[in-house]
């Protein structure tokens, strides 16, 4: 078992190598803390994570912490797809006791797609169109929404780099995650790529965070809303490397 098990963990650290990761957010789409960004993964990328999140931070509902897990799939450029389940706590007569538990899961789903890329020469910034939950649950999910974001990566000096992004989201539903303008900022001091600095606005209250990636495949990312709370995510990803790809 114990060979096995170092046969496993050197063979994810070898898939580290040929794996792309940039900012993640809290509900497995691309993009900062708790927003969207217009930015995409590369083609062929497959991505799964968990993340704990701080009460009333996705659902004023939501007055607990709670946690979510995710799996993505990037077949174009162009094109992102995005499973979750988030925990929810409810209470279940078990025995003639009432217990209380997260015994049930809001599962969701977001597509994203990206008609325009980021023109480096020109101030032409890269834009995307999401959705979430079109179907899941007949659309009641807290999350069920449809977005428009753009993102533009700016040089602001030689050692550092500055991403900025808006956006604006419009709830349908019982929609009520993501209701309005958004926007963010990410800085990333070009000496340490692999760390970033994130503030942004997720159309509820202004959230606070830092991203660190310790391995090409394994991104970490810890934030506050706020100061009133601590949320935590973890992701890994690959990208698939074959002939031909652009």
């Amino acid at each position: 078992m114990k060979k096995r098990a170092l046969r496993s963990v050197i063979i994810a650290l070898l898939l580290c190598q040929t794996a792309v990761v940039s900012g993640q957010r809290l509900i497995g789409t691309e993009g900062m803390m708790n927003i969207p960004t217009a930015n995409m993964p590369s083609a062929a990328t497959f991505r799964g994570g968990v993340s704990v999140v701080q009460p009333q931070l996705l659902s004023d509902s939501k007055d607990y912490y709670t946690g979510l897990y995710y799996i993505g799939f990037t077949p174009f450029s162009f094109l992102e797809i995005t499973f979750r389940e988030t925990l929810l706590k409810t209470q279940r007569n078990k025995n003639g006791k009432v217990e209380t538990g997260y015994f049930q899961q809001d599962r969701s789903t977001s597509v994203r797609v990206s008609p325009l890329k980021e023109k480096e020469q020109c101030w032409w910034p890269s834009v995307v169109i999401g959705v979430n939950d079109i179907y899941s649950d007949g659309g009641t999910s807290d999350y069920s929404s449809v977005y428009g974001v753009v993102s533009k990566h700016l040089q602001v000096s030689r050692g550092m780099n500055v991403a900025v992004t808006m956006g604006y989201a419009l709830p349908f539903d019982r929609g009520v995650t993501y209701d309005g303008v958004f926007g963010g900022v990410e800085i990333t001091p070009r000496f340490y790529p692999r760390a970033s600095l994130m503030a942004e606005y997720d159309t509820h209250g202004f959230n606070f965070g830092i991203a660190w990636q310790p391995l090409d495949c394994l991104s970490v990312t810890c934030m506050t809303r706020e100061f009133t709370g601590i949320n935590a995510a973890v992701a890994y990803l690959y990208t698939i490397n074959y002939k031909g790809k652009k």
